[in-house]
């Protein structure tokens, strides 16, 4: 099973630079515990993740004069492997230094509402943020089609020799901003390395992790409650990084073991 989550310090938006990035470093690069993400501390998952890829872009989600300098955003994607398998999967991004601060994000990151779960805090932090947590399945993430970065991480996955494309992950996506601050974190599991029944399914409706099948498997509900609950921590902590509060982590939700709960059972 993974284990919790366990930091001893003080996550403090404050309390890194930019120049400590992950963005900066090179592929390869193993990390564990939290790392800096353009000077916001990110949480991982238990164990090591290592980093598959990393970009600095220009996304085209801004409003305003198109003349002006445009924030950049870093993202990164972390990957704890069990050789020959992926188990886990961190995707995260935050906006660089803009040069201004007279902008918003306007994404609508919880506009989907067929989910496995949906939690919209956005009106408690005003009109002009957005604080989103949604949790889904998706499926044939790492292969050649894969879109973005998630198709970078797969050139450096294959280099490892894992195998590829991953069936279903289950994601817990983590969005947070407030006006021009944005930090963003994606939480995928592979069910599968957690001992759960994980078949290839043709299409993302049909599968059986699929919000409208996923209840007819006790130990799938279970897998994606825990996942849930990881979430939810971690949006906890995004809404405080970013608001300037500081953000402990105790103990985080383990994710649930299928194989665990059936060999307690024998």
């Amino acid at each position: 099973m993974l284990r919790p989550l366990l930091i001893a310090l003080v996550l403090n938006a404050g309390a890194a630079t930019a120049a400590e990035s992950l963005h900066f470093a090179p592929l390869g690069t193993v990390v564990s515990g939290s790392f800096d993400l353009a000077g916001k501390l990110i949480p991982l998952p238990a164990g090591n993740f290592a980093l598959a890829a990393a970009t600095v872009s220009e996304p085209p989600m801004l409003e305003g004069d198109i003349s002006k300098p445009r924030a950049k955003i870093a993202r990164v994607v972390l990957v704890q492997i069990e050789p020959p398998r992926l188990r886990a999967a961190v995707v995260a991004s935050a906006v660089l230094n803009p040069g201004t601060y007279r902008m918003t994000w306007v994404g609508n990151p919880c506009k989907k509402d067929d989910t496995l779960y949906r939690a919209d805090l956005s009106g408690s932090v005003g009109s002009e943020s957005d604080n989103c947590l949604l949790v889904d399945h998706m499926l044939g993430r790492f292969s050649p089609r894969s879109p973005g970065i998630w198709k970078d991480a797969a050139t450096w996955l294959r280099e490892q020799r894992v195998e590829l494309p991953v069936a279903v992950l289950i994601a817990a996506n983590v969005t947070r901003s407030e006006r021009w601050q944005l930090v963003t974190a994606s939480y995928a599991f592979n069910p599968r390395m957690y001992g759960c029944d994980a078949p290839r399914a043709r299409t993302w409706a049909e599968s059986p992790w699929h919000r409208k099948a996923v209840d007819g498997d006790p130990q799938r509900v279970r897998f994606v409650e825990s996942v849930v609950g990881y979430g939810k921590a971690m949006q906890q902590h995004f809404d405080a990084l970013v608001a300037g509060r500081q953000s402990t982590i105790e103990k985080a939700p383990a994710i649930y073991s299928c194989a665990a709960a059936q060999a307690a059972l024998n």
